[in-house]
């Protein structure tokens, strides 16, 4: 194999399996909200409580409720994470915390709007 190929492939590797991330830390009230784009996908995670939601694997937008049992995932209606971010924020704000059952509704009623 001649040089440039192998140069071509070894580039061509880095370029699809590295993961590129681009990532964005908010603090609401007593929460930290983490948005990550990569491109196989995005997140967005409320700490303390582990709520994940995200598009990878299946391109369709989820949350997983429950941090202990990854499997768990719940389908979103709304699939763009920008304004599933602004809803994450706005709820932090209002409720002045995390309504699990608050949340996913008011995502799920954005996009019936």
């Amino acid at each position: 194999m001649c040089s440039f190929l192998r140069t071509y492939l070894y580039i061509k590797n880095i370029y699809l399996y590295m993961p590129r991330k681009v990532q964005s830390k908010y603090h609401i009230n007593d929460k930290i909200v983490y948005h990550a784009n990569t491109h196989l996908g995005w997140s967005i995670v409320i700490m303390p409580d582990n709520v994940l939601i995200d598009n990878y694997h299946t391109n369709i937008a989820h949350i997983h409720p429950n941090p202990k049992k990854h499997f768990i995932k719940n389908n979103l209606n709304e699939q763009d994470q920008y304004k599933i971010l602004e809803i994450v924020l706005l709820h932090l704000d209002v409720n002045n915390g995390l309504i699990l059952e608050l949340l996913e509704e008011e995502v799920n009623d954005y996009h019936t709007n």
